[in-house]
């Protein structure tokens, strides 16, 4: 059995462990993300949880994934493009850093990107080994991710699957996203586009609530703002999804994120939506929730190494 380390290092802890290559999780361990301290220290942090990773076993580990924020030039693990969420972290050289640090083969990509992967290998997709699934993450923004028979779609420049931007209106008065676009599925589709649906139905706006507040009165109030906001957003997703859905045809999308755990109320109204504008003739293709549950992070940052180090071995036996 093969043991990896899989690493994420998101906006407010970093968090990691060692994982078998049968996806399980040996050993967990996290930390806060220094973001005020910038780019430096969070790669500084990250190192120093790996290496407290590695004396936590006598297991001899074949590689590090790691899943950042930001856009991932993956080849050779470097942050290409990143928000103010991590100041100071575009330009950061992760896998040089982490080469240097322990000399194990490391790999990096973006956080999205890894839980799609992980999906793909040990999740909601593993069932479909050689198939097209989309990945979305409905949370403070949206994020997305596209692969092809398990490799991930990266794009000229490292932002293919920016599901999140895609265009659902083009009205003057259309919103604008946390990310910054206007009238896009991030506008709609995120935790402050469903927080804002439900403000505009009620007619207020300085409701302080959050996605578990507007469930609560959805599941009180089966017929008041909070399930209209919900269904309505779910119907967002919907019109989303025809266009991911006529332009990629892929076999599955997994909807992941804080929105996910609205489940059906979300999810039968985006279903709907789709299987009513799907092009005629098309498969409908099938929309769950993941399956990997509170480690996804680091279960899919180690599967981006399982699948890169074999990739890595398997070149090297045929120049061999």
């Amino acid at each position: 059995m093969s043991h990896y380390i899989g690493i994420d290092i998101g906006g407010s802890k970093i968090v990691g462990g060692i994982v078998t290559d049968a996806g399980k999780v040996l050993v967990r361990k996290d930390c806060p993300t220094p973001v005020k301290q910038g780019g430096p220290q969070i790669l500084q942090d990250a190192i120093a949880l790996a290496a407290q990773l590695l004396k936590s076993t006598d297991k001899k580990v074949r590689g590090i994934g790691i899943g950042a924020g930001g856009q991932i030039d993956s080849e050779q693990g470097i942050v290409f493009s990143a928000t103010d969420v991590l100041p100071g972290w575009r330009g950061t050289r992760i896998a040089e850093a982490f080469i240097e640090k322990f000399a194990l083969p490391t790999f990096v990509d973006n956080d999205v990107n890894v839980l799609a992967l992980g999906e793909a290998k040990f999740g909601a997709a593993a069932p479909l080994r050689h198939s097209t699934m989309l990945f979305l993450l409905l949370d403070a923004g949206v994020g997305g991710a596209l692969l092809n028979n398990g490799v991930v779609h990266h794009g000229a420049n490292w932002s293919g699957g920016e599901f999140g931007q895609i265009l659902l209106t083009m009205d003057a008065n259309a919103r604008r996203g946390p990310g910054g676009g206007v009238g896009t599925l991030e506008a709609y589709c995120s935790t402050p586009g469903l927080i804002q649906t439900w403000c505009e139905m009620t007619g207020k706006s300085d409701i302080k609530a959050g996605v578990q507040d507007i469930l609560a009165d959805a599941k009180a109030h089966p017929k008041g703002h909070g399930a209209a906001a919900i269904k309505k957003t779910g119907e967002y997703l919907g019109y989303g999804l025809v266009s991911l859905a006529n332009t990629l045809n892929p076999h599955l999308i997994i909807i992941g994120g804080e929105l996910a755990t609205l489940g059906d109320a979300l999810l039968n109204p985006a279903k709907q939506i789709l299987a009513q504008r799907l092009l005629s003739g098309a498969t409908i293709c099938s929309v769950v929730t993941p399956n990997l549950g509170s480690d996804a992070a680091i279960v899919g940052s180690a599967s981006l190494a399982m699948f890169k180090t074999n990739v890595l071995e398997a070149t090297a036996s045929a120049k061999a």
